[in-house]
């Protein structure tokens, strides 16, 4: 990388800086952060980013549907060098997606079914089991420079990848006291209206939701907003 594609690059990371302490979000800084990896990295053509949920992967967002197939048969088959780098704490470089022995049901599949010919794959560092993926269509794509160069992106990624985990925890977190309040004001509700205990109000809500085949907090936002519970289905003769 030249000194004036530097600049351009220090200068679209200092936008995406801006961005997210504005109003920008976690997330689509990431898909910011694998397409400037391929306007950027030597050799890159697509790219994406995993991270592993237990041991099952996922791809956390990705440049086009190319990256996607290409993170979906790792998946598939439990292997390759992206999930390698996301558990193993280390760097994969696959140089030709023809003659790799290390990942072969992957290699196969990728070889025959994609333009993908070689893999940079870095691990992302942080709690979350995670890699940056960088494919190109041709092997042996991937330079020392391009490595240099995407070292930075990887850095990067870490930290969104990290802010983007706990946006979600906030989100569930906040979804699920939203859920508890409605649940605690129908039961509220229940009571005054049939004069019953709170288990019993819950045990009618609970049998709602079963023989409406809704989400409890679904019927309880209805109590609340009724008064009364939805009618149920009438019984089977």
């Amino acid at each position: 990388m030249d000194t004036t594609e530097m600049l351009e690059l220090s200068q679209e990371f200092a936008a995406l800086s801006s961005e997210l302490r504005g109003a920008g979000d976690s997330r689509a800084a990431l898909r910011r952060i694998v397409d400037l990896a391929v306007k950027h990295v030597e050799g890159c053509t697509w790219a994406s980013i995993t991270a592993l949920h237990g041991v099952q992967g996922h791809s956390v967002t990705v440049s086009d549907e190319v990256a996607r197939q290409v993170d979906e048969l790792q998946y598939r088959f439990h292997e390759g060098p992206c999930l390698s780098a996301a558990t193993d704490a280390t760097d994969y470089l696959l140089f030709d997606v023809e003659n790799e022995p290390r990942w072969p049901q992957f290699a196969e599949a990728t070889a025959a079914q994609t333009p993908v010919r070689s893999v940079l794959a870095f691990r992302l560092a942080g709690e979350r089991a995670a890699a940056l993926n960088l494919y190109a269509d041709q092997p042996n794509a991937f330079n020392s420079d391009a490595v240099d160069t995407a070292t930075i992106f990887a850095a990067l990624a870490s930290s969104l990848v990290a802010l983007n985990e706990a946006e979600n925890q906030a989100t569930h977190l906040e979804a699920a006291l939203e859920s508890s309040r409605t649940i605690g004001m129908a039961l509220g509700v229940l009571m005054s209206a049939r004069k019953v205990t709170q288990e019993q109000a819950f045990t009618l809500l609970r049998v709602a939701s079963q023989q409406l085949h809704r989400k409890l907090r679904s019927v309880a936002a209805e109590v609340v907003e009724t008064g009364t519970l939805p009618d149920l289905p009438a019984p089977r003769v």
